[in-house]
């Protein structure tokens, strides 16, 4: 049911009307759930793992088919140079000339029909057809955890493009300012108020910024780049976001979040098949210990032959039994059984390094993320640029208070960006990780 329910999903998430919802985007500007549904959309790694998930059920269906008999036709026709005769020994003959006769003509047609069903294969064709179910569970938590990555992906250039413009805005007010202050400093040194060191020290440091601006409108067009690539969007049409970087709570324990990864986390998921795919290995290598018995039924018919007739129907119990190989079997199951161990030892590689992931994602979230330092650096800078209309301050102070300033808003909105991204991160590790506003995730069953 899940399966079909998310096959369903994406059917109609592609149904949807994309020129229209480019329009809609330009128009209303681009959410990041809007986004992440339309990486989900256009992004070859989701074409990839819906056609594993379509081929791995279609060997199930491939695999189911191997219960049911299976209609076998064969036409042989031989052309002879000569007629075929048999000739009776003169001892059976009693005769003086030698006596015989025509055995067909020289032109034979055998037509031959069976239907074949297997009564017994010591569990080989249940084993493959459990195997083959194991592929489909397995192909549809690989779709998840590519669905998972994208989603990741999402946020990371989503934010990623939120920060460069939180970046340019602060180069864009601290250009501003300076330029404010430059002014004002110009105006103090040609009144004989300052001296002109003063004024050069604001001139320095607004080239400074303003080549620090160009640094922030760079990157803003990397991000851009980024988030448009992932998006397959045109780079000639305007991408305007309307996320903003805030703080949400996290409420989960680190205890809460290790246990909900080895639940859901799809790693650790397809560790646990990978033990079940095993344990039919060796089942699957111990049915060659068994005959294989085949119920046949079948239909010839026969022209120019020796017993050219009517239809024969005949039905055959079949049985096949291997009884000395050299002992191919019994490595071949020793072989399974260690493959068996292997998978083991990696889920329980897999479950730890899940852990520290999770562990390694939660500790990203204990960052202080507070808006008291801007507001108290946009205060001092308020101050001291005062003080220093009033020829109170000397320049130097309001290049502090303002590189304060700066340095505190670049602080605060590094900090934001990090605390969200290191929640989508957290969610990744453990396995549950949605678009904003989803419902919690719920896995593959494993019993499908």
């Amino acid at each position: 049911m899940v399966r079909l329910a998310k096959v369903l999903c994406f059917l109609w998430i592609c149904a949807l009307p994309t020129g229209a919802l480019a329009e809609e985007v330009l128009e209303e500007g681009l959410g990041l759930a809007e986004a992440i549904r339309i990486v989900l959309v256009k992004s070859p790694m989701s074409e990839i793992a819906e056609a594993e998930v379509t081929a791995a059920e279609d060997g199930r269906k491939a695999a189911r088919g191997h219960f049911l008999p299976k209609l076998r036709a064969e036409v042989d026709y031989t052309n002879l140079n000569k007629v075929p005769a048999i000739v009776l020994p003169d001892e059976i003959a009693s005769s003086p000339f030698p006596i015989q006769f025509s055995a067909g003509d020289t032109e034979q047609l055998n037509v031959r029909a069976t239907l074949q069903q297997p009564l017994f294969t010591g569990l080989a064709l249940l084993t493959q057809y459990r195997v083959a179910r194991l592929g489909t569970q397995t192909a549809d938590l690989r779709q998840e955890a590519t669905r998972q990555e994208l989603i990741l992906r999402a946020y990371e250039a989503y934010y990623g493009v939120l920060l460069a413009e939180k970046f340019m805005d602060v180069a864009e007010q601290a250009v501003a300012q300076l330029t404010s202050q430059a002014e004002v400093a110009r105006q103090f040194y040609e009144t004989g108020v300052t001296p002109k060191n003063e004024y050069l020290k604001v001139l320095v440091q607004l080239a400074d910024t303003k080549h620090k601006r160009i640094i922030a409108n760079y990157e803003l067009g990397f991000a851009r780049s980024r988030l448009q690539t992932l998006l397959r969007w045109d780079a000639r049409k305007p991408l305007r976001l309307t996320e903003e970087l805030v703080y949400r709570p996290y409420e989960r324990s680190l205890d809460e979040c290790i246990d909900v990864s080895f639940q859901y986390h799809p790693d650790i998921l397809l560790a646990g098949l990978a033990i079940e795919r095993a344990s039919q290995g060796i089942t699957g290598a111990r049915s060659r210990y068994f005959p294989q018995i085949s119920l046949i039924g079948g239909l010839s018919h026969e022209e120019g032959g020796f017993t050219e007739g009517d239809e024969i129907f005949s039905a055959t119990i079949h049985a096949e039994w291997l009884v000395w190989e050299w002992g191919s079997n019994y490595y071949e199951v020793k072989q399974e059984k260690s493959r068996l161990l292997q998978s083991k030892a990696r889920k329980t590689q897999t479950t730890d390094l899940t852990e520290l992931g999770v562990r390694e994602a939660y500790i990203a979230l204990q960052g202080e993320v507070a808006r008291v330092g801007i507001e108290q650096a946009e205060e001092n800078y308020r101050i001291t640029d005062e003080q220093f209309q009033e020829s109170i301050a000397t320049s130097q102070e309001v290049l502090d208070a303002q590189t304060g300033q700066s340095r505190a808003q670049v602080n605060y909105y590094e900090a934001l960006n990090t605390y969200n991204i290191a929640i989508a991160r957290l969610e990744r590790a453990m396995g549950v990780l949605q678009e904003p506003g989803a419902a919690e995730n719920v896995p593959v069953s494993l019993e499908e």
